[in-house]
């Protein structure tokens, strides 16, 4: 077994349960709406499409960069549904199931399961700040509705407004037979050092882009990457670099993915994204509102950072 892969945390243990997630890349697709904010279905399959074929692990659909949380209950159903058929088990698919409540979230988690649906990760419940025995309460309460299923917490206090606490996930990892780990939207690889130190280690998904080879090296299963849904050939060469031990050239695909995360810097992040797959001729549809496009003088910015980029032109080219 490559040395890096068996220090992956527990990517290198027995992995039989197939309610585990992935390990390596699981690209966060973007959701493209139309006008009048319905899912595009058309532009939707052939994104789906390109990341069945590219190479990545796995997809994580409905999250932050698919714009689940802007989607009714049953809108959010539908989608999902519509994408695991069309994806026939070509890629192992995770579901965001969070929600404001428990309630919601748990049936959305039931209804990802009767899918067939791998796993799911779940943000902490927003608007209202939570701690301790709430937060373990919410989460097992997913974890049980959907017993045959992998549960991940999703921990992105940037866009909930605090943070569930690297205790409360290591308790939960701990105490639900079924929670396997975090996706981890952070910059720190001291945190994920601190999930991966515990007995038994907790699962660990880097979701920001900057820090993808760092939290391999320090043992994370994996990434979750939204920027794959524009150029997921760029984000699988880390991991397949590194998988390899091949580190320089993985540590050349890092700096390349950390400086196009800063090339979307100032901008509204989903534009940029979708912006990114238009540039490469796919479609990346409209966000829905209010979320928004970029405008004309943002993309032609977006543009002109782009293009100093040499390094990154093979993998913005036209996917043809």
């Amino acid at each position: 077994m490559d040395e890096p892969l068996a220090a992956a945390g527990r990517a290198g243990t027995p992995a039989a349960d197939p309610r585990r997630a992935p390990p390596g890349i699981v690209c966060s697709l973007v959701t493209p709406f139309r006008g009048d904010g319905a899912v595009d279905r058309p532009a939707w399959r052939e994104l789906l499409d390109l990341q069945a074929a590219r190479g990545v692990h796995g997809l994580f659909l409905l999250g932050t960069a698919g714009e689940g949380i802007l989607m009714a209950p049953e809108e959010r159903r539908e989608a999902l549904a519509f994408a695991v058929e069309h994806l026939g088990g070509r890629v192992p698919v995770l579901a965001h199931c969070g929600a404001a409540d428990t309630r919601t979230a748990c049936e959305l988690a039931r209804h990802a399961a009767s899918l067939g649906v791998r796993a799911e990760a779940s943000v902490a419940p927003y608007f209202f700040a939570y701690r301790g025995d709430e937060l373990l309460r919410h989460f097992r309460a997913i974890a049980e509705a959907a017993p045959g299923m992998g549960h991940y917490v999703y921990e992105n206090p940037e866009r909930v407004g605090y943070s569930v606490g690297v205790a409360t996930v290591v308790r939960l990892v701990r105490e639900a037979e079924n929670v396997f780990g975090v996706k981890d939207t952070g910059d720190s690889v001291g945190r994920i050092g601190e999930y991966l130190a515990e007995e038994p280690a907790v699962e660990v998904y880097a979701g920001n882009n900057a820090v993808v080879l760092p939290a391999l090296v320090v043992g994370a299963r994996g990434a979750v990457s939204a920027i794959a849904s524009a150029c997921p050939e760029l984000v699988v060469a880390v991991y397949e670099a590194w998988r390899a031990g091949r580190l320089e050239e993985a540590a050349e695909r890092q700096r390349a993915l950390t400086r196009l995360q800063a090339a979307l810097a100032g901008l509204p992040y989903l534009g940029a994204i979708k912006h990114l797959c238009r540039r490469r001729g796919l479609p990346g549809g409209r966000c829905r509102a209010p979320q928004r496009t970029l405008t004309e003088d943002e993309a032609r910015m977006l543009d002109r950072r782009l293009d100093a980029l040499e390094e990154l032109r093979p993998f913005l080219e036209p996917v043809g």
